[in-house]
């Protein structure tokens, strides 16, 4: 491995302390209220964007704690891979500090970033584990982000079916599913032209189903990546260390997924920060990941645009961009749907949030990523062009615009009122797999808003 010998995380799955996984989610539940008492780790909403150094540093500390001490476990074996403090840091030290995505004129440069940083974010984009229709609408589907000169990568959709069959975990129907995803995500980039970008993932379910998007002429390429997931909370299994096993001798990069689930075992805001520092540090040793996907998630709403959510994913980059060269990626899920207002204000408000905070930007999951074509470029170019026009703002200029803007739209984050918004088929001209004029207008008219609150888009 790149940063741990594959070969010893494995034999420490297997040798590590025995614990039953129920037992292991109330230890984590346990330890992580205990931290956030010892830290004094308190959200204070008026606060979205805090600007308390110290903080940040106590939830990093707690965040290695909490690895260190309860390990990464690992669900085939039932048992907790354990980690020497020296190690990890031996690891964090070794972080290389850019990494080229795709290739030739089409590749771009990620960097790490810190707080307040100047230099603008890299944007991962597609429909974000959001099912999309076989065939020629998903094509156009990823190629109405790559047509976005904003954006900067794509991929990371999944489907309902292929060829008409229900897809399964495990079933043959996932495997040629993964290796259609790659192909039509390579057509959709070739198609827009930039036809060496980067393609971040096929989101299907089983690791070893991931394995058949691997091809150099057609599918996944080595200047690619592919999302390890990890289990809620601070999890693995020996399918997903065999899946990075492979992965690095193919020479792709590895992107660590993580889920956290804001109000499940790890409580709160704060419990969710230092648990999601611990995921990502796992995710370092473990997966050599290059880049590290933060999927946040409200239990209720399905969503990381509200306070709560924004607050979160702010403390867990600030606590990374401090201390560590682990470059993290805020999945911006949204309660709205495409073509609403309110898809483009919760984007812009997590553009700014992850931009000021150190991160990169992942997006749009609309609707919570649960109904089907309901993704579209337009979101994630919002989520792109904020985030490069929030880039060296103070985290005080930031949460005032914050505590200005998400009174335009938090009344209805409730996953009952947020409106559901258009399918893509209907809000994109499928010849060109373009916006049509009653998405791009509402577009203009939230960049209208920004700009008058000193974000240019």
């Amino acid at each position: 491995m790149r940063t741990y010998r594959m070969d010893e995380i494995t034999k420490r799955a297997y040798e590590g302390p025995f614990i039953e996984e129920k037992d292991y989610d109330m230890k984590l539940m346990k330890r992580t209220r205990e931290l956030v008492k010892e830290h004094n780790i308190v959200f204070d909403p008026k606060q979205v964007i805090p600007a308390d150094d110290s903080m940040a540093d106590d939830v990093f500390e707690a965040g290695m704690k909490i690895l260190l001490e309860l390990g990464f476990y690992c669900q085939t074996t039932k048992r907790a891979i354990m980690f020497e403090e020296w190690e990890v840091k031996k690891v964090l030290n070794s972080l290389p500090s850019a990494h080229v995505l795709g290739e030739g004129k089409d590749s771009v440069v990620m960097e790490m970033r810190r707080i307040e940083d100047p230099r603008p974010p890299v944007i991962h984009s597609g429909p974000t584990g959001t099912l999309c229709t076989e065939g020629e609408a998903y094509v156009k589907t990823l190629r109405s982000y790559a047509q976005e000169g904003a954006i900067d990568s794509v991929g990371a959709g999944t489907l309902a079916t292929i060829d008409g069959f229900k897809i399964r975990k495990g079933t043959p129907q996932e495997f040629r599913a993964a290796r259609m995803l790659a192909r039509w995500a390579r057509q959709a980039i070739t198609d827009a032209g930039r036809p060496g970008m980067h393609i971040n993932d096929v989101a299907v379910v089983s690791p070893e189903a991931k394995l058949c998007a691997l091809d150099k002429a057609n599918g996944i390429r080595p200047s690619d990546g592919l999302l390890v997931a990890q289990m809620i909370e601070l999890k693995t299994s020996l399918s997903h260390l065999s899946l990075i096993e492979h992965l690095q001798s193919y020479g792709c990069h590895i992107g660590n997924l993580m889920t956290p689930i804001l109000g499940g075992y790890a409580g709160g805001p704060e419990g969710t920060a230092i648990v999601n520092v611990a995921e990502h540090l796992a995710g370092a040793v473990a997966y050599s990941a290059s880049y590290h996907y933060c999927s946040l998630t409200n239990v209720k709403n399905l969503n990381g645009t509200d306070r709560v959510g924004l607050w979160c994913i702010s403390m867990v980059g600030q606590a990374l961009s401090r201390n560590t060269d682990v470059m993290s990626i805020y999945d911006c899920y949204c309660a709205a749907g495409p073509g609403e207002e309110m898809l483009l204000r919760e984007a812009a408000a997590g553009g700014v949030a992850s931009s000021v905070s150190g991160m990169h930007l992942m997006g749009c999951g609309s609707c919570g990523g649960k109904l089907t074509d309901h993704a579209t470029g337009l979101e994630a170019r919002m989520l792109k062009e904020v985030g490069v026009a929030a880039a060296g703002m103070r985290r005080a200029d930031a949460n005032e615009f914050l505590n200005s803007w998400l009174p335009t739209y938090e009344g209805l984050l409730d996953i009952s009122k947020a409106p559901k918004g258009k399918t893509f088929q209907e809000l994109y001209d499928m010849n060109t797999a373009k916006p049509k004029k009653e998405w791009q207008d509402k577009y203009e008219k939230i960049a209208s808003e920004l700009a008058e609150l000193g974000i240019e888009v």
